[in-house]
């Protein structure tokens, strides 16, 4: 057919996001996907560590005696991801990365290992966002 171009694949994500894990913040919370716990092998607690130059994210597992340790599953017997309400916390990565508050932001993440100890990493300098479906609080 006349006028048509074929459009490049670069242009599109590729990420599958049932085996890739992903990382989904919200202007009320964050959450990360049954790939992320599956990738650091069902682990019931990790600290988040954040990169704000960078706008990386770091899920690092940890035991329940780390004072920063956050529960990520939703119960110990069932291995599905926890969606994790905090206004405080999205709202210090929304204004420190410049982010609008109508948003939802989700990032790839891979694994990386630092010192023997795997964790993932989300890059958030290039995220996935759409508009959220309602207003919070």
């Amino acid at each position: 057919m006349d006028g048509f171009q074929v459009v490049s694949g670069e242009y599109f994500s590729h990420f599958n996001r049932s085996v890739t894990p992903s990382c989904t913040i919200w202007n009320g919370g964050i959450t990360f996907n049954k790939a992320s716990l599956t990738a650091l092998n069902n682990c019931e607690r990790i600290r988040v560590e954040i990169n704000a130059r960078k706008m990386c994210l770091l899920a690092v597992p940890v035991t329940a005696k780390d004072r920063d340790a956050i529960v990520w599953r939703k119960n110990v017997k069932e291995y599905v991801p926890r969606r994790m309400e905090s206004i405080r916390f999205s709202s210090r990565i929304y204004e420190m990365w410049g982010w609008d508050p109508d948003f939802t932001y989700r990032a790839p993440g891979r694994l990386v290992t630092v010192d023997s100890k795997v964790m993932l990493l989300y890059d958030f300098s290039s995220p996935e966002q759409w508009e959220s479906k309602g207003k919070t609080r």
